[in-house]
């Protein structure tokens, strides 16, 4: 593809990029088992910065050992552009997944190590518990994009520095195996793109003190035919064989006894589900299963509410924490498992039968209602938490629930004295707009007094569909404040409406924490229940003393349907309840932060249009900084081939070759296509003697003999000693007046 007395620049440059679209294409193969999403770009970010640190340090490092004119060189390279590459891909890996943001910091330290480190083994911890395709959470884009920088490093410095293009897929097979072992394929596209950039990378091993030719060097006719052939058959046989080999492996795996075969070894069948304890406000909803978690069956018919698996309470104003793992007490089916305090009536009990679908976890899921529990196992109670934790769930493991449903009213609730309860569940995150989001929750609840009048009043704001915007996809913040965020653009799914209103109201002091767990499903045959994946949800529990915690429900009934009966102060049939007076702000209008009147004011950047997935991708300034540092490169390059115009050509011995090659031509002698360069003396030999009569002087036959070895060394040799530029002027000169003497006696 590349000529062989191309530019060695011209040459690194071609191996470096592709090399970084192999890794690039390689690690797409992990969308096969990481849902793709923002950590793509991520990704390719830092191929992009790494590949190009490499190269650069590695021109520096090449052009100083070609000006040397150093003898004995065997290509192998110089290991600084890795050692270089080492230290930028570990400067991104930290500044980008060891920031307590998220973001991109550019000074990294102890503490960016060691939550990285933290991150490594959530990561570990997930593969572990999860089954793919997983969502690509921080902890999993941090193995996915520190994975594929490795390999990357690993395939750059075969192709570039050993100069071993045929080894540097190897590394490759890492990003591959995933996928492979998992589901048994990668995407054709990824297939395609890789082998064909190794193919071609196996064409770019040339001569090692190959010059570059300069804009007036005219190579003879031929040379020019036979550069343009090479150029597209390589590239078409690359393409071709790629292609080919992608159908045949699409066609084997159809042949009986092969289709779906070794790699379910590995694997287990079917699609099992897990909720995520990653909760990160700033993620966009990923697709979710449609596989069946559970189903229940029910004394009435009826549905019993949500299923709630876990509850969180430290919230470090982005991410959700649960704190570390905790063993629950035992426990008998006769004992009611609920916290203790509660003083409100209850009803009941309402027997319900729960099936276990393709659930996997350690977490038993239960309705919001205090209960009694009867199953199999090893399960203990947590009673802060109000969790039921210990062995995995399995498919079709059946376990019975009495529910004994609490007489909640609005009555009761707005009666109920200030709690006593951990101030855990009142702490607030440090956050750039904190005041700003107390300032708005008191405007929210404008008048009402009572902690119960103040949820209904933030829920009902929540829920008004002219004032916020059920979606999946999350704009992009502008301030730094994720709460703050969503407060702006007021368009999210129900884990922000949730966390907003977790935050909102422990500013105006009310306990409050977060559950996750399933809607209620849907009735599939007169009174059993299904739950699927797609049911997964998020809900606030504010706490209120004798009733325990009551579940609010902010997200907008297009996703929920309706809010708690008790949560309506008339106490009528469920309805979406109207939005509060004391609510001030406009709809959907951002909200602004308060400044001192002396302040000017100023213009806010509206919320980016970029949409997230599981990981939020790079904050905007990066990309300004990336083509700032793009724009350096290019200019660099062209003032180096400004400079590189006004330097005189330094012969190389495919030029020197060339040179003789055109002397022979305009003297009338031309060699026959299939001659080699060791057939070619002899050939040059016989054809003067025919013309001439008389042989070749001997001393000039011996230059021609060293001139045709100096090419066919540097030309397939894989340690050839180089000649000099010097060297070759002087074979060169020697051979070509020869010739050229003979030549003109004729």
């Amino acid at each position: 593809m590349i000529p062989a007395h191309s530019s060695p620049t011209i040459r690194l440059v071609a191996t470096s990029v592709l090399v970084a679209v192999a890794v690039a294409a390689s690690m797409l193969a992990l969308t096969s088992v990481i849902l793709p999403g923002a950590w793509v770009s991520t990704g390719l970010v830092g191929i992009g910065l790494v590949a190009a640190v490499t190269a650069v340090v590695r021109e520096v490092v090449e052009r100083r050992r070609r000006g040397s004119d150093r003898r004995g060189d065997d290509g192998s390279g110089s290991v600084l552009p890795t050692l270089a590459g080492c230290l930028v891909a570990l400067w991104y890996v930290l500044a980008r997944f060891g920031s307590p943001t998220g973001g991109l910091d550019v000074v990294v330290g102890g503490e960016h190590v060691r939550r990285t480190l933290e991150r490594v083994g959530e990561a570990g911890e997930i593969i572990r518990s999860e089954v793919a395709p997983v969502p690509g959470s921080l902890p999993v884009t941090l193995l996915a994009v520190g994975g594929t920088l490795l390999v990357l490093l690993l395939a750059d410095a075969l192709a570039g520095g050993l100069r071993r293009p045929a080894l540097a897929g190897a590394p490759m097979l890492a990003l591959w195996s995933p996928p492979l072992v998992l589901t048994g394929r990668v995407p054709g596209a990824v297939f395609v793109v890789t082998v064909g950039a190794l193919l071609l990378l196996l064409t770019l091993d040339g001569p090692v003190g190959a010059r570059a030719r300069r804009r007036r060097e005219r190579p003879d006719p031929a040379v020019r035919r036979a550069e343009r052939a090479r150029s597209v058959v390589t590239a078409s046989t690359a393409a071709v064989v790629a292609v080919a080999a992608l159908l045949v492996g699409g066609a084997s795996s159809a042949l009986p006894g092969v289709a779906g075969g070794w790699y379910r070894a590995f694997t287990t069948t079917g699609d099992t589900i897990r909720l995520s304890e990653d909760l990160d406000i700033l993620r966009s909803l990923t697709e979710r299963s449609n596989q069946v978690v559970l189903t229940y069956r029910t004394e009435t018919g009826e549905n019993i509410g949500p299923f709630r698996s876990y509850t969180a309470t430290g919230f470090d104003g982005r991410r959700w924490q649960r704190g570390a793992d905790r063993a629950g007490r035992d426990f008998d089916a006769g004992q009611v498992l609920w916290p203790e305090g509660l003083t409100a009536s209850t009803s009941g009990p309402g027997a319900v039968t729960v099936t276990i679908g393709e659930l996997r976890d350690d977490k038993l899921p239960l309705p919001v209602e205090p209960r009694q529990l009867a199953v199999d196992g090893s399960w203990g109670y947590d009673e802060i938490r109000d969790e039921v934790v210990g062995d995995r769930t399995d498919p079709g493991q059946v376990y019975e629930i009495a529910v004994r449903t609490r007489e909640l009213s609005p009555d009761l609730l707005r009666a109920a004295p200030a709690p006593e309860i951990d101030a855990a569940y009142t702490e607030l995150p440090s956050t750039t707009h904190a005041e700003d989001v107390a300032r708005l929750a008191r405007e929210v609840v404008g008048s009402a007094e009572s902690a119960y009048d103040q949820a209904v009043a933030l829920q009902s704001w929540f829920r008004d569909p002219a004032t916020f915007t059920y979606a999946t996809e999350l704009p992009r913040g502008a301030t730094g404040d994720p709460v703050w965020d969503f407060l702006d653009h007021r368009t999210g799914y129900c884990l922000q409406f949730a966390t907003t209103m977790v935050v909102m109201a422990r500013s105006l002091d009310i306990p409050a924490r977060l559950a996750v767990g399933h809607l209620p499903g849907t009735d599939v045959d007169e009174g059993t229940w299904e739950i699927r994946g797609q049911d997964s949800h998020a809900w606030p529990e504010l706490y209120f003393e004798g009733a325990g915690w009551v579940r609010f429900e902010p997200t907008p009934a297009v996703q929920t349907g309706v809010a708690p009966t008790y949560t309506n102060p008339a106490l009528g049939q469920d309805a979406p309840l109207p939005v509060p007076t004391g609510a001030e702000v406009p709809p959907n209008q951002p909200v602004a932060p308060d400044r001192p009147e002396d302040e000017p004011a100023t213009a806010t950047a509206a919320p980016g249009a970029g949409i997230g997935t599981a990981d939020v991708g790079l904050p905007g300034w990066t990309w300004v900084l990336a083509g700032v540092v793009g724009a350096g490169v290019l200019a660099g390059a062209v003032l180096l081939l400004v400079r590189r115009r006004t330097v005189g050509p330094l012969l190389d011995p495919e030029r020197a070759w060339q040179r003789l090659v055109g002397t022979l031509a305009a003297g009338g002698i031309q060699l026959p296509p299939p001659t080699t360069l060791r057939q070619a003396p002899d050939v040059i030999a016989a054809q003067v003697e025919a013309r001439l009569g008389a042989p070749l002087p001997e001393e000039v036959l011996e230059d021609l003999v060293a001139l045709a070895d100096a090419a066919e060394t540097a030309r397939y040799a894989r340690t050839p000693t180089p000649y000099s530029p010097g060297e070759l002027e002087s074979l060169t000169e020697s051979v070509t007046a020869g010739l050229a003497a003979g030549l003109a006696q004729r």
